[in-house]
């Protein structure tokens, strides 16, 4: 009697394992849209600079049905990493107004803040010289993004 209990037990939890294991193998995120590696490198004033901020601003405005905010910084090297799902993932396909913000890092707050190094010339997607158009058959690049401190 007792092998039969554990033969059902047995069975039950590989039936269980196999149900659970079978799960993992769907999608994760079925909701995230497909995203594209961004490239480019941020110079200011002639020097590479670490953590600037660097957002993404659909031009066709924001999706109600599955909105995005992709975003990122600069390592020290220049290079942009933007994010949208994950860690340096890229952003979704479409038209973008491209903005930059360079504030001091609050260790206590873990926060950015304070006024804007480059003087706001790069922060509002309205004015911002700076567009980047994302997707398959496009190059996904910003290139050299030359910014200046000076007003």
């Amino acid at each position: 009697m007792f092998r039969v209990r554990w033969s059902l037990a047995y069975t039950s939890l590989t039936l269980a394992f196999a149900i659970l294991s079978f799960a993992g193998c769907s999608d994760p995120h079925p909701n995230e849209k497909q995203v594209y590696k961004i490239e480019g490198t941020v110079s200011v004033d002639g020097k590479t600079v670490g953590e600037i901020q660097v957002a993404l601003h659909d031009t066709a405005g924001p999706d109600n049905k599955q909105p995005t905010y992709p975003q990122g910084f600069t390592n020290e090297d220049g290079t942009i990493r933007i994010s949208t799902y994950a860690e340096g993932d890229g952003a979704p396909e479409g038209e973008y107004k491209v903005t930059f913000s360079w504030q001091e890092y609050n260790v206590m707050s873990r926060s950015y803040s304070g006024p804007d190094k480059l003087n706001k010339k790069y922060s509002d997607p309205k004015t911002t010289p700076y567009s980047l158009s994302l997707g398959p058959g496009k190059s996904n690049s910003l290139g050299k993004v030359e910014l200046t401190t000076k007003k």
